[in-house]
């Protein structure tokens, strides 16, 4: 049963579905997590319990700058408070059940919440940064072809909280064994993980402006992007948000009969108008957007596609990310050649459209997307 709920609704516990011995507890998802307040909520919060407006602040610190998983650490707040907080809310929304460190440094992470659900996050090291993939669902529901998430269809939207604790575990993790030749302690994030992030939007959002605010996690806006399958509603949405952060967009054809092939959910917005509203985006913003091209061998590296691409890209504010398929582990789709990737970017190139080749890492953890989960599921 497929279950799509708004960021703000929650979740009653279930006794069918849930693992036994679920170490959450039973009545875990009644309360919403306190990392779904952002800093006006949770100044709010705390003078309607009667507190001065200070000891918010010292909450927040607990909360993000000096994370604690359990309400005893929290020890310069007053007991009556604690207690308040912990009737209401809950801090714990995630726990790591598998932890995959790749040869190439690619680290990926399956987390279980608190219904039995698991999401994965994945950090991938860059020359001189990490760059944090996150989940924005439990499965998914545009049904992308080279997707493992898509396979199980779409169980739930992620709520801001547990979007994120996401990033709170990763930083964490990254604490703990920093990786090497990593000198910046500002991560880059991208919505990227199991999930269309742009039908969760309401949790997407709340979640990105707790990622931004100073007194929360303080990312950088420059250093925040959503990826997208371009669902056209979705698109239309963002559009008229106040977001503010980078956009890549995910393709999967040149034309609309190759989108729906690929990409059959999203490939019902045509081409053109997600370009367009992409464009009209970037032009909202100020900056320029990505268009992602999968390359997938027999089906999406066709040379006459991407001289098909150069001319939808020709003269639009778009760079190409071209990322070789990451092969999951029980289909026949594959990355093509060296030579046939390089001779796709060529033709881009040569036609005056910046075209980048994005190494998929951790090929031998899964870290395809969705492929942990799968996992887990099936075991």
């Amino acid at each position: 049963m497929c279950l799509n709920m708004t960021a703000d609704a929650r979740l009653k516990p279930r006794t069918g579905g849930r693992r036994a011995g679920h170490p959450f507890g039973e009545y875990a998802l009644v309360k919403e997590l306190l990392h779904s307040l952002g800093t006006a909520e949770m100044d709010e919060l705390t003078a309607g319990l009667g507190h001065p407006r200070y000891r918010s602040g010292q909450l927040r610190d607990w909360l993000y700058r000096h994370p604690v998983g359990a309400w005893d650490g929290m020890t310069n707040l007053p007991a009556r408070f604690i207690e308040q907080l912990q009737e209401r809310y809950d801090i714990e929304g995630l726990k790591v059940v598998e932890r995959r460190v790749s040869r190439d440094g690619t680290r990926k992470f399956l987390f279980e919440l608190r219904d039995g659900q698991t999401v994965e996050s994945v950090i991938i090291p860059m020359a001189d940064h990490a760059t944090f993939c996150l989940s924005s669902q439990v499965g998914c529901a545009m049904a992308c072809r080279f997707c493992a998430t898509a396979r199980g269809g779409l169980v739930r939207n992620l709520k801001s909280g547990e979007i994120v604790q996401q990033v709170i575990a990763l930083q964490q993790d990254l604490a703990d064994d920093p990786l090497p030749g990593c000198h910046s302690a500002h991560p880059n994030v991208v919505f990227m993980g199991m999930g269309e992030p742009l039908d969760n939007l309401p949790a997407v959002a709340s979640s990105i402006a707790i990622m931004l605010d100073p007194a929360c996690l303080g990312l950088s806006r420059r250093r925040v992007r959503i990826s997208t399958s371009g669902p056209g509603d979705g698109l239309r949405k963002l559009l008229d948000s106040e977001l503010n952060v980078g956009l890549t967009l995910s393709l999967g054809g040149s034309n609309d009969s190759e989108r729906k092939s690929i990409m059959p959910v999203p490939g019902r917005t045509s081409v053109s108008d997600s370009l367009d509203l992409a464009e009209r985006y970037g032009k909202r913003i100020g900056r320029r957007g990505t268009v992602a091209w999968v390359l997938i061998a027999g089906k999406t590296d066709h040379l006459e596609q991407a001289r098909n691409l150069a001319d939808l890209l020709a003269r639009r504010p778009f760079k190409v990310n071209l990322i070789p398929l990451n092969p999951l582990d029980d289909d026949d789709l594959a990355a093509p050649g060296q030579e046939r990737t390089l001779a796709f970017q060529k033709v881009l190139t040569e036609a005056g459209v910046d075209a980048f080749i994005r190494a998929s890492g951790g090929r031998d953890i899964a870290a395809a997307c969705g492929q942990l989960h799968r996992r887990h599921q099936a075991s």
